[in-house]
C-alpha cells in the first residue's frame, strides 16, 4: 500500500513536470511552466494519496467490523 502511494505521487509529479517543461519550451516562458506543472502535479498527487488512504481506511474498518462480529459469536 505504501509503495503504491509513493509510486502514484511520483508519477503525478513527473507528469506535471513533463507537461510544464513542454509548455515552457513551446511558449518560451521558463521557469513558469515548470513551476505551474509542479504545482498541478503536487495537487494531483495529494488528491490521489487522499483517495487511496480513504479507501484503505474504509477497507480496514470493514475488516475490523467483520472480525468483531466473529468474536462476539463465539
Amino acid at each position: 500500500m505504501v509503495l503504491s502511494i509513493g509510486f502514484t505521487g511520483g508519477v503525478c509529479l513527473a507528469i506535471g513536470l513533463f507537461f510544464g517543461y513542454k509548455i515552457d519550451s513551446y511558449f518560451l516562458t521558463e521557469p513558469w511552466g515548470i513551476i505551474a506543472g509542479m504545482i498541478v502535479g503536487l495537487a494531483a498527487a495529494l488528491v490521489q494519496t487522499w483517495k487511496q488512504l480513504r479507501e484503505s481506511m474504509e477497507k480496514f474498518a470493514r475488516e475490523n467490523d467483520r472480525n468483531k462480529d466473529k468474536s462476539t459469536r463465539m
